[in-house]
């Protein structure tokens, strides 16, 4: 199966509910700002300010090269300085932060038939930045749509209670998992205790979003607790097990997942699978069997380092003069560099961060 255009508004529709609406563009589906961000940085759709190049925070959101280190890429911190947190993007931009949002899926054969068709349109509307432009470039097999699907495997375990996140931090020699779920519920707890997210789980990148889009809370709990997941996603091809199974031998996952929207059934029966029925809903096949811990990594350690991966995107809440300010409070001296930021976070309370944020 083919992902086209209309089947993203179905598939967003009667998987999480977004209402479908009538735009310039044709339908769309509806989102607040908060979710349209969300989408926007997992997907890589497009707000558009823009016709030739609509703007994504997709990538300008990450923290690390591997897990177990602290070694940042630039883009949310820029030399341990807080750059691309979604409250100083917001400041930059700031229609990524209010008004009712739409995305769009466009389908397009060329890059010149796309830029023609959201100049034309860009031109006649109101609030262009509105609408959000997510690409389906039919010229490629799978259109160009394996973002769409870590998106859809993130928001079906993120309502299931997990952490989640796509394109993981590793290894350089593992590759980035395109999704991985966290069963943490001890940090859930920690962090709903404050009321600032829903405790049916949240995306990664939520965490640093408190301060810029408030906060929601409901009130369920992760369906496995404990469990560590791990899913590898393609449209253009079926062969995913020999990648999944690099990440399953560190030790780390509990189960992995082939992510498809088409796939019959998973290639072995320790593997599980994510697709799409043939009524466009969402449908989890779990592995038969869970995965013991290796002798490559520790579970153990690697719930240590996701504690401080945690207190990192909360940190984005805060201005540079505000952690500073945090920082010198806290220590009597002053911030000088990355290495004091790592050092300084690695002692820090979950809790005790969570009481220096303000919520918009």
């Amino acid at each position: 199966m083919e992902i086209d255009s209309k089947k993203i508004i179905k598939i967003l529709n009667k998987n999480f509910g977004f209402k479908i609406v009538e735009t310039p563009f044709g339908e769309a589906v509806e989102m607040n700002a908060r979710e349209a961000f969300i989408y926007s940085s997992v997907t890589g759709a497009g707000y558009l300010d823009n016709p030739i190049y609509p703007f994504t925070p997709k990538g300008l959101v990450k923290l690390f090269y591997n897990a177990f280190d602290y070694k940042f890429v630039s883009g949310f911190f820029d030399n341990g300085v807080l750059k691309n947190t979604p409250r100083k993007l917001i400041e930059a931009k700031p229609f990524l932060g209010t008004g009712t949002k739409f995305i769009v899926p466009i389908d397009f054969n060329s890059e010149v038939d796309l830029t023609k068709k959201l100049q034309e349109i860009y031109s006649n509307i109101d609030n262009p930045t509105d609408y959000v432009i997510q690409r389906v470039e039919t010229s490629k097999k799978g259109n160009g749509l394996e973002p769409f699907v870590e998106y859809l495997a993130a928001e079906y375990f993120r309502k299931k209670g997990y952490i989640v996140e796509n394109q993981v931090p590793l290894a350089h020699s593992l590759g980035s998992p395109d999704f991985a779920g966290y069963g943490l519920s001890d940090y859930l707890e920690k962090i709903n205790s404050s009321n600032f997210l829903s405790s049916t789980g949240f995306h990664i990148i939520e965490l640093s979003m408190i301060s810029s889009f408030g906060h929601e809370v409901s009130a369920s709990s992760c369906d496995e607790g404990g469990d560590f997941i791990v899913g590898e996603a393609k449209t253009s091809t079926t062969q995913m097990a020999k990648q999944i199974d690099k990440y399953l031998k560190t030790g780390l996952f509990s189960k992995g997942f082939e992510m498809h929207p088409s796939k019959p059934k998973s290639t072995r029966e320790n593997l599980g699978l994510i697709r799409l029925n043939s009524d466009l809903m969402i449908e989890v096949k779990n592995p038969i069997g869970v995965i013991s811990e290796g002798d490559i990594y520790s579970r153990k350690d690697y719930k240590i380092w996701l504690e401080n991966y945690i207190k990192f995107y909360l940190i984005g809440n805060l201005s540079n003069d505000e952690l500073g300010m945090y920082y010198k409070k806290t220590t009597g001296l002053n911030l000088n560099g990355p290495e004091d930021l790592v050092s300084f976070i690695s002692q820090l309370k979950i809790e005790k961060l969570l009481s220096e944020i303000t919520p918009k």
